[in-house]
This record gives C-alpha cells, structure tokens and sequence, in this order.
C-alpha cells in the first residue's frame, strides 16, 4: 500500500511538472476556545495576507513543481466556542484543469488545561484523488504564567507569519516536523519598546513573593544592579463585609420561611480591606481599601454572582494622617476593523467577531501628598506605567523573568499547564526558596533615588491591588 501511495505522488509530481498550474481552494483559520486578544486575525491586515500568501506560494510552487499557485481572495475564517471540532474536508467540486489544495489552520486550547496548540492541514487533490494530506502541530507557550492568567496578546502580526509559514514548510515537508513548542511573548521584546518610550531610564528588578495581587501578605524588594534601593514588607489586616439595608432580602426570608422554595434577591454589600506598608527606615503606612458590590444571593444557598457598582478606592495614612488616595477604574477597548460583526451564542453571550483583540487597561488616579499621581497596566501588551505630576516615574514588564518560577501573583501553574495551585501568603514572606519569588523589570530614572523607589514601589502595590480585587470590566467598541 505505501508503495502504491509514493508512485502515485510520484506520477502526481510529474504531471505538475508539466507546466500545470495549481489552485488553492480555501484557506481556512480557526480559533477554538480561546479568544482574538491572545490571537487576533491578522488576515484581516492586507500586507499580512498577501504576505502569507507569498510564502506559501513560493512553498507550494516547489514542493509541486507548478507553473504558478491560484489564491482566494480572502481567508475563511471562524471561532469555535463551546464544544465544537474544527472540519478539514476539501469542496466537494473537482477539477480536471489541476492540483487542487486546501490550507487548514487551527488554534486551540487543549481539551483540559491550559495549554494552547496551533495545527495545520495542508490536502493536495488531482483529478478528485487525494495525493497529499499532513497535519503538524506544536504548541504554542507563553513566557511565563503571566500570558495564562491576563487578557495578553500572544502575537504580533510577524509572529503571526513566522509560525504560519514554520507550519506550512513542515506540513510540505520542506522543514521537518517536529513536536518542539514555539515559546511566544519575550520580555525582552517589551524591554525594547521601554527603553524606546523612556531613553533616560536604566534597569532595575522588582522581586515580590507572596499575595501581592490579591492584597494579602507579601515581600518586595526593588534591585538596582547588586544593590537594594528599597525594600517592603505588606500585612495583611483585617477584611470586612457589610451587608447595606434591602427590603429585597427581607422579603426572600419570609417568602422562603413560608413556602419552604429558596428565593434569590440581590444585595448591595460594601467590602473593606485594609492593610500596613513597611520600611526597613520603621516607617509604615496604613492601606484602607474600600469598594461596594452588588451580590445576587439566596437564601439557603452559598455564594452567587457579584458585580462591582462603585470601583475601588484605596487610601493611605502616615500614622492618623491621610497621605494620599486613588480611584482604580477599568476599561477595555475592543479594536474593530470594517469586517467586524457582534454575534450572541450561549457559551460566551455577545461577542465581537473579525478583531483585532480587546485591549483591557487597568488604572489608578489620585494623590501621594500633594503629587499627582497616575498608573496604568495595560494587559494587552503586559506594561506598566508610572508617572507622578505628569513625568514618567518608571515602566515595569509585568512578565515574571525567573526562570524558576511559574506563578504570577500567588497563582502558580503546574508544569504540564493542566491546573492552577495558590500559594500560601500566610505570615512574613521570605525569598529563601528561589522558585516561589517573581522578578518583574523595572526601568527607574538614570541614579534614582531612595525616595523615588519608595514612592515607585507604593504606587505600584495599590495598582496591584485593583488589579486582584476588581473583576468587573467596563466595555466599548473603539469607533
């Protein structure tokens, strides 16, 4: 039988050979349970397409032997939710003029975990026979865990073209396969883009161990070169929860009391954390954060849906005197192009199709004393900013760079990416066990001071704890 398979591919080749020219009937990409933040259609930017186009048109004309290759005018394109299979199956029309071929690209996340593959087809067809199918694959991974657990854009548009033309080689057989993974999202990369945004800055390195995302205990200690420029320690204090009056839960109780069938109603509950900075000077300062959420509860059951209706606000105190406030807010742009369409389904509820990703950023905006403070995460790119009376203070990779680690912000993930564990926070943190501590680059004013890392490394933590406490987004359609 394989005999009868390779001098049919042979007679195959031969004929194409003869000046025939071959066509592509579809190129196909697909997303399956993941999303176009992590990885956009890059199809839909022209160059791109006729990039790709190129390439595996100069991959097809050797490997077929063919005059030229004939492309579609545009990529079929689709995003799987819930339990759907992607379909590999050529037209059923055939053509005597000659070979016939379709392109199969397929992102997806592993059927458990949190691992993400990205597959390609490629079937060749003469005369109605099929004389070349190959599916490759490889892994796609990210840096670190950070690329896991945020709203993080895997690709950019040459990344895209990169990994699309390594798949086509393979599946053609001009590269040979292989199951090596295809790591993605280099801090160096954003480490670039940095220094581009902020030349009179140097490097310095944030290492932090423990619940710093969720404002629990933690250490943090900021390095420049091989020395300290500040270091903190952050305890955890007391939490409360206060239920405000509803007569919506009054009248759950009783209507359950008496007819005995659990009722749900919602409750407007205001939340408070609070929390104590400290230097190694014997300086403290008191954190007192404080949001109100709107709870769908019942009356016999535990837990339910929260919505946040008024953001975090976080104060801070040198002994009984206020040294400062932020209010944290969220928002996130989805990045539209003239292709782009709204669809409802049951898994995922309205959703924006043919985008080029959401670009979700996180901020604070407030006082330190009497500076004006600001700081932004922007999770689509995985950077911080930093500025205090409108000059840039620092920008930080929110990657952890330790290559012993797998955790971001307390959530480590295991090393098949099949689950996520929390670590402890309990008590003082220590950075004696190297695998439990994240490194994130930092990049300070060239010589600065104590002061400014200090005030750096306090800015920093309230961002964070917006960042950990605060689940509800707020959405628009860039225009």
């Amino acid at each position: 039988m394989k005999t009868w398979v390779l001098i049919t591919v042979a007679i195959f080749l031969f004929q194409v050979s003869n000046g025939q020219n071959a066509r592509v009937l579809l190129v196909k990409h697909e997303l399956r349970w993941t999303d176009e933040t992590r990885f956009p259609n890059y199809f839909l930017y022209t160059d791109i397409r006729d990039s790709i186009f190129s390439d595996t048109r100069r991959e097809l004309m050797t490997k077929l032997q063919a005059t030229d290759v004939i492309f579609p005018e545009k990529v079929e394109y689709n995003v799987i939710n819930g339990f759907g299979n992607q379909k590999v199956e050529m037209p059923a029309t055939a053509s005597s003029e000659g070979p016939e071929i379709g392109i199969f690209s397929f992102i997806t996340r592993a059927t458990s975990g949190f691992a993400m593959y990205w597959k390609m087809s490629i079937i060749v067809r003469q005369n109605g026979q099929t004389v070349i199918s190959k599916e490759v694959s490889h892994e796609l991974e990210y840096y670190d865990a950070s690329g896991y657990l945020s709203s993080r854009c895997w690709l950019s548009p040459e990344d895209f073209r990169a990994v699309f033309g390594r798949l086509v080689k393979e599946a053609l057989g001009s590269l040979p396969a292989s199951d090596e993974k295809i790591t993605l999202g280099f801090p160096e990369e954003k480490e670039e883009l940095i220094r581009t945004l902020f030349p009179n800055s140097e490097r310095a390195m944030l290492k932090i161990k423990g619940a710093w995302l969720d404002a629990g205990n933690f250490t943090a200690l900021l390095e420049r070169g091989s020395d300290t420029l500040v270091s903190l320690d952050y305890r955890a204090g007391w939490d409360s929860e206060t239920a405000m009056p509803s007569a919506s839960g009054i009248f759950a109780s009783l209507f359950t009391e008496v007819t005995g069938i659990d009722m749900s109603y919602e409750q407007k509950v205001i939340l408070e954390k609070r929390g104590t900075m400290r230097f190694p000077d014997g300086k403290t300062t008191k954190i007192r954060l404080r949001w109100i959420e709107m709870q769908e509860r019942s009356v016999r059951s535990e837990g339910g849906i929260s919505m946040i209706t008024e953001p975090l606000i976080t104060e801070l105190y040198d002994g009984s005197t206020r040294a400062g406030d932020f209010l944290y807010t969220r928002q996130v742009k989805v990045h539209t192009t003239d292709q782009t369409t709204e669809n409802f389904n049951i898994f995922t509820g309205h959703q924006a199709i043919n985008t080029l990703g959401s670009e979700s950023t996180q901020r604070i905006e407030g006082f330190l004393g009497d500076t004006a403070i600001f700081s932004e995460f922007n999770e689509y790119y995985g950077i911080i900013e930093v500025s205090a009376d409108s000059v840039r203070l620092a920008m930080m990779v929110a990657q952890n760079c330790n290559p012993e680690s797998r955790s971001f912000g307390k959530a480590k993930m295991s090393k098949n990416k099949k689950f996520m564990m929390s670590g402890s926070s309990i008590g003082k943190q220590s950075f004696e066990k190297a695998e439990t501590v994240e490194w994130y680059p930092v990049y300070l004013p060239v010589n600065a001071s104590k002061e400014t890392g200090e005030m750096c490394l306090k800015i920093l933590s309230c961002l964070f704890f917006g960042m950990g406490t605060q689940g509800q987004t707020a959405g628009y359609i860039e225009q």
